[in-house]
């Protein structure tokens, strides 16, 4: 699909609107972590201050970065003064390893307690951990959701990296402008009364139609609320995440299978992810249901491919229980083409418009939280950001290699989990970020249940394995972060 493009100002001035998509999670903010999180382990001993100086010049390039948001007035308004303390200091008592159960326990209390307010304060912040020795570092970026998608993330980071180069002395080719456009400024079509009024009708039917309906998701050990302050466990919302490297071989049949089978890699993972969820359910038939996100970059037009805000829509893929896997493809991407068609984006983007106001009154919330967990109907989401395109081979500096990489975003409720399989410095990883008290084990409850689909998935697609793989379609149609 391609959308026309209407020219709009780089800068936010005040009083321009917010739209759907970034106020909703202005307004999620006061009922969960909606921090998104991009870390690097490197070699070597990052200097603070210059991270710190690199920080606040890359937040001084992107405008969007110096607003705040005012959700009630549905607008965005000037900061006040200095956008305060960005970069915060920790060491670590060993070597940082994101394969480190207790290393990753420190990075994500630092998001639990630190958790982003895009309406108090800037929407970044930057935790520095030196390991032991200072023979590594890890440098880990949250911003707030509201402001940033997984690609605003990386194009972050990649100014952070081009400012640490330049403060050390270095020099690196300068990243791109990063602008920003409201939604209402690059279709101001959608924003006529008579196309509001059709997509709130599109999407008031589809909340009522999911309310009605009884899906499958991933069957975990947890059943109350998600929601912290209805929670029954004090501890649902601590998060934990797993970083691997997909193998060479895995890779390579995948890219087989998916020529072989006229299918994108993205919905061969996320068939694999069906695959696991039946699983879980113990092969009960019925119908399985996750989130995934159509990012609007591309689909807008290629030039907001760089630029700085979020731009993702949620969408469900559904599927029938124990479809034979050829069907289970076929079904994954006609779900996917149909989600990233103008009229489902309308439809989705007219159910976020909804709930906003229902969740302005805080008197409201026990009423309306549920409702969000049950219309969305599933605690299970799939992200493939695609092809990473930026250097991350190392952090600013040749001396600084980077040793792993992760990004994933936030977990809010209804969702447990949400999986990741970007292709980064040229290979594929197997990321996953999730609620600890919903996979106590999540290697064998989840991880190696999800490779040995792929794997017998890829079998019957691509028998021989020895056979040389041809190239793939690598589109990365999937995004969430």
């Amino acid at each position: 699909m391609r959308l026309n493009h209407s020219a709009a100002s780089c800068a936010p001035t005040p009083g321009r609107r917010l739209d759907g998509l970034s106020a909703a999670f202005a307004r999620l903010a006061e009922h969960a972590n909606v921090n998104t999180n991009q870390i690097f382990v490197v070699e070597g001993c990052i200097d603070a201050v210059l991270l710190d100086a690199s920080v606040r010049r890359a937040v001084a390039d992107i405008a969007l970065l110096q607003v705040r948001a005012d959700p009630d007035g549905g607008v965005l308004r000037p900061a006040a003064g200095a956008p305060g303390q960005l970069l915060w200091q920790e060491n670590y008592d060993g070597r940082c390893d994101l394969q480190d159960p207790a290393f990753r326990a420190q990075l994500m209390a630092f998001s639990n307690r630190m958790r982003l307010d895009w309406r108090k304060r800037a929407p970044i912040q930057v935790l520095l951990v030196t390991g032991w020795g200072g023979a590594t570092s890890a440098v880990y970026v949250s911003t707030h959701h509201g402001v940033a998608d997984a690609r605003s993330d990386c194009l972050l980071v990649q100014a952070i990296m081009y400012h640490y180069a330049q403060e050390d002395g270095g020099g690196q080719p300068a990243p791109c402008a990063l602008p920003f456009d409201a939604l209402q400024e690059i279709r101001p079509r959608w924003y006529s009364p008579v196309a509001r009024l059709k997509r709130w009708c599109r999407g008031a039917a589809s909340i009522a139609g999911d309310l009605l309906r009884a899906e499958q998701g991933m069957q975990v050990p947890y059943r109350a609320s998600r929601w912290e302050r209805h929670a029954t466990r004090s501890d649902i919302a601590e998060l934990d995440f797993f970083h691997s490297v997909l193998p060479l071989q895995t890779e390579a049949r995948l890219k087989q299978a998916a020529r072989a089978s006229g299918a994108t890699i993205n919905s061969l993972l996320c068939a694999a992810l069906v695959r696991t969820i039946e699983h879980s359910q113990g092969g009960r038939p019925g119908t399985v249901r996750l989130t995934c996100a159509v990012s609007l970059r591309r689909l807008i037009e290629p030039k907001y491919d760089h630029s700085f805000r979020n731009y993702l829509v949620g969408s469900c893929v559904r599927a029938r229980a124990g479809l034979p896997t050829a069907a289970l493809v076929r079904t994954i991407q006609a779900a996917v083409r149909r989600a990233r068609s103008e009229t489902s984006l309308l439809k989705e983007l007219g159910r976020i418009e909804l709930l906003l106001p229902l969740l302005r009154p805080r008197s409201l919330a026990n009423l309306i939280l549920p409702l969000i967990s049950r219309a969305q109907g599933s605690n299970a989401c799939y992200s493939n950001p695609g092809v990473i395109e930026e250097d991350f081979s190392c952090f600013g500096t040749p001396r600084h290699r980077t040793l792993q990489y992760i990004g994933f975003g936030c977990v809010v409720p209804p969702y447990d989990f949400i999986l990741y399989t970007p292709t980064v410095n040229g290979r594929m990883q197997l990321d996953l970020v999730y609620r600890h008290a919903c996979f106590p084990d999540v290697e064998q409850t989840f991880i190696q249940v999800f490779r040995a689909a792929l794997e017998r998935i890829l079998a019957e697609l691509v028998p021989d394995p020895g056979t040389p793989h041809a190239a793939a379609v690598t589109q990365p149609e999937l995004e969430l972060s």
